[in-house]
């Protein structure tokens, strides 16, 4: 036990002691009383971040053994979670391969060339010539193309042949820079993304403290940054300066963007230094090559769009489909027998290239919602997907869409994260709610529990009111508490090595005044102020620190909303466990030793065992249920619960948001970057938000690649 933890306990115990002499003193009530209106103060007073830092400490600097560890368990992570999702995007089947070619921009690798410092240098070709060479002469590579062009695509693939190295140097990590808000640091913001999509990392016990920004100051961390062109043309610039300047930064990081938004961007900030290759457009014999490999047996259908193909190479049909985005949109909604691809050829609904993007766009979602694919909905075998509507389905994305478009700040135009812990205020969903719903049902819950534990003693209706009292005193207040990020708990023993973590000390504080208070009244009104006092002083520990002893732990499954969801879930559903074993040891001890002092007389007459073990499952739902409803109205999960039904209620939403936001994630329509979900592409979000209606087509649809 080191020093500081010595210190610390010995003040917890300096506590307890003071309170236990406060008591003996001068009795019970003054002291609950007293302490009530501290914890308040000590809340509400402006000195608390003070306090907070004066009272946290930390384990030591992650390094040496431990920065290894995290290195290749987080190399181990990122791999299973893009496998996962170029699985969902279809992007790991050489059929689904689109044949993207590039060539190069800018090289500056040319000049060591001439010095004979390298070797042979490809300046175009295949996306995997592109990634051989870069995993052979590792640089800055910048990879620009028009929207849709496949860099998304590309950096996934990149990400998993890194991962697949037999030693990695550096740990790839695919960022989205479309999430970054300036008011944060570049490096802040880096580490607190791979901290929150990796939340293993936070094992100090394992890797010590820090571990993602050791990682990333040790250069252990080879950023792949999507998407520059989805930030304003400032903060693209203040990416550039902290790429050329930041020296933590690997010299081989990968930056992709739009050709236009990167040509101006360099002409603000110039990148020295760095190889520039273009995505080219699909030529019309490769997407022809493309669309008879998927359609074998059903090319009649397609003949007259090919054969436009092959004959007018420029026109907007050819164009439109000369981007792998919106090859796979043809793809996916011609893709039942009874759809007519050569609606396409329509020069009175498409006489331009725009007409056409636009019209994929919006035949989307139907299509893949209204009939789903075949496979759509393999990799979660533990529930049967639901049928949605396709356009309620729309509604449901358009509204979601267009959320995620007005929290953008004017200028900002890339596919911004949607976080089901976020959804609250992403969709404006009103304070009041959060204090409503506790409140009612809190007060509810503690009414039914102070019903049953008096009316064991012949007084249900005054446990009714003492419960209600207590329901309508602290649950509004919990609605008030800053809702925090999901959790990830693994309760395991604490060992002496272990370096303890004070959690937010005063949502701590405000929990043990609450199982203080009202464990310690409920044990004085029906036993003694002295049960009162060893009831109330145990059951404020077990609240206080429910949290406090244990620690994220490395994941058995790949990072997805859904995974950090359930983890948060079940993190509620621990702490009610822990709960309701303080309550069973507490209840029995009461309902044993308390027995020749207790204030009423039972009901009925049981044996001295029997009364021992009723008092024990009385103490168990008690506390449990109580040390339940505190954290489930402070987690992100009780949070979300309340949204989605605000949201339902209103009908902007489904009922079964968790379940609708999967499915949709599976068929395609989003997609995942660790724990958050994401449009598949800012230009179907932002064509949703939009608003804009299409006819019904009802057809299968078949998910594919950028």
């Amino acid at each position: 036990m080191t020093n500081r933890e010595r210190w610390i306990l010995a003040l917890w115990l300096t506590g307890v002691g003071v309170v236990v002499w406060a008591v003996v003193q001068f009795g019970f009530e003054p002291v609950t009383a007293a302490l009530g209106i501290g914890g308040t103060i000590l809340v509400a007073s402006p000195a608390k971040a003070i306090i907070r830092r004066t009272w946290a400490w930390n384990a030591e600097p992650s390094e040496g053994a431990q920065l290894d560890a995290a290195a290749v368990a987080l190399n181990r992570a990122v791999e299973r979670h893009w496998t996962t999702e170029a699985g969902r995007r279809k992007q790991h089947l050489v059929v689904d391969r689109i044949p993207v070619r590039w060539d190069t921009v800018h090289d500056p690798r040319s000049r060591a060339a001439l010095a004979g410092d390298t070797g042979p240098l490809t300046q175009h070709g295949t996306l995997d010539a592109l990634i051989d060479d870069y995993l052979a002469q590792p640089s800055r590579l910048v990879i620009v193309g028009d929207v849709g062009s496949g860099k998304t695509g590309l950096c996934v693939k990149l990400t998993l042949e890194l991962c697949r190295r037999a030693d990695p140097q550096r740990v790839p990590v695919l960022l989205q820079l479309s999430t970054w808000d300036p008011a944060v640091s570049f490096q802040d913001w880096m580490v607190r993304r791979v901290t929150e999509d990796y939340r293993f990392l936070n094992d100090t016990t394992k890797y010590g403290q820090g571990s993602a920004m050791e990682l990333f100051l040790h250069r252990r961390l080879l950023p792949i940054l999507d998407g520059l062109d989805e930030l304003p043309l400032e903060t693209r610039a203040q990416v550039i300066r902290t790429l050329r300047d930041n020296t933590h930064l690997p010299t081989d990081t990968v930056l992709t963007c739009c050709s236009a938004e990167f040509r101006a961007a360099m002409a603000e900030e110039p990148l020295l230094d760095s190889r520039t290759v273009r995505l080219l457009p699909l030529l019309p014999e490769d997407t022809v090559t493309y669309l008879e490999s998927h359609f074998p047996d059903d090319l009649d259908r397609w003949q007259p769009v090919l054969r436009s193909l092959r004959e007018d190479a420029t026109g907007p049909l050819a164009t439109t489909l000369s981007r792998p985005l919106m090859l796979f949109l043809a793809r996916a909604t011609y893709q039942p027998r009874d759809s007519a691809p050569e609606d396409l050829l329509d020069e009175a609904r498409f006489d331009a290239s725009e007409q056409i993007e636009e019209h994929l766009l919006d035949m989307f979602v139907p299509v893949v919602f209204e009939s789903p694919p075949v496979g759509a909905y393999e990799g979660n075998p533990a529930r049967a997907s639901r049928d949605w509507p396709a356009p309620e389905a729309k509604r449901y994305l358009s509204f979601l869409a267009g959320c995620l478009d007005s929290q953008r700040r004017s200028g900002e135009h890339g596919a911004a994260d949607l976080n089901w812990w976020a959804l609250p205020a992403l969709a404006g969903v009103p304070r009041y709610a959060f204090v409503v719903v506790p409140a009612v049902i809190g007060t509810a819950s503690c009414c039914l529990l102070g019903l049953l534990v008096f009316g064991l003693f012949g007084r249900p209706a005054f446990g009714a009111l003492f419960g209600a009292a207590v329901g309508v005193v602290f649950s509004p207040l919990l609605g008030l508490v800053r809702v925090q990020p999901p959790r990830r708990f693994a309760p395991r023993r604490v060992r002496q090595q272990d370096q303890l973590l004070v959690r937010p000390l005063f949502i701590d504080l405000g929990f043990g005044l609450i199982g203080l208070v009202t464990g310690g009244l409920i044990a004085t009104l029906l036993y003694s102020p002295t049960f009162g006092l060893t009831a109330g002083l145990a059951f404020g520990l077990v609240f206080a620190t429910a949290r406090r002893f244990t620690r994220p732990t490395e994941p058995k499954h790949e990072i997805t909303p859904l995974r950090s969801l359930l983890d948060d879930r079940n993190a509620v559903l621990y702490v009610w466990l822990l709960g309701s074993a303080a309550g069973l040891v507490v209840g029995g001890f009461l309902a044993t030793a308390g027995s020749d002092e207790a204030r009423y007389d039972l009901v009925f007459s049981v044996s001295p065992l029997a009364q021992g073990v009723m008092g024990a499952l009385v103490g168990a739902l008690l506390s449990g249920g109580g040390l339940g409803m505190v954290v489930l109205a402070t987690s992100a999960w009780g949070r979300f619960l309340t949204a989605r039904w605000w949201l339902a209620w209103r009908a902007h939403t489904p009922w079964h948001l968790v379940a609708f936001l999967d499915d949709a994630h599976k068929l395609g329509v989003l997609r995942s970057t660790g724990a958050h979900y994401q449009f598949r592409h800012a230009t179907l979000q932002h064509r949703l938000a939009a608003g804009r209606t299409a006819p019904s087509l009802a057809s299968p649809g078949s998910p594919g690649a950028d």
